[in-house]
């Protein structure tokens, strides 16, 4: 990957569907790094999010849009779960448990009702770095 078209966002996944297939589907993209962090703490309604920091350049958009795409459709319908874009997202710390304070971005957009070229257009309208 080249810097002056690498791209880098993060997908805070939801509460109640668990992020394990959504990392394998990843992980089975070329040209893609991810960092994963989860979220040291439960919400109040239950269950945990995950943050998945991923790298990568216009090249791999499509694939990233479809397999997001694919996620969104095995969300549980109840309370709220859901797969949120955090454009120009960061992360100040390593750990691997976080906390919301640690976590900032200029804008979350969910995925959960989008098509698969309008999930694309949000990963191409992402930060660059």
């Amino acid at each position: 990957m080249t810097m002056e078209h690498q791209k880098r966002m993060i997908l805070q996944t939801g509460p109640f569907t668990p992020p394990d297939n959504l990392l394998w589907d990843l992980e089975a993209i070329d040209g893609i790094e991810l960092s994963v962090q989860r979220l040291g703490t439960s919400f109040r309604g239950g269950g945990v999010a995950t943050f998945i920091t991923v790298t990568t350049n216009n090249l791999s958009i499509a694939p990233l849009a479809e397999t997001i795409y694919q996620h969104t459709k095995r969300l549980k319908s109840r309370g709220g779960d859901d797969l949120v874009i955090l454009l120009g997202g960061e992360i100040n710390t390593n750990a691997e448990e976080v906390s919301f304070r640690d976590v900032r971005c200029r804008r979350q957009i969910s995925v959960k009702e989008k098509s698969q070229d309008e999930i694309r257009g949000i990963l191409l309208e992402g930060d660059v770095d």
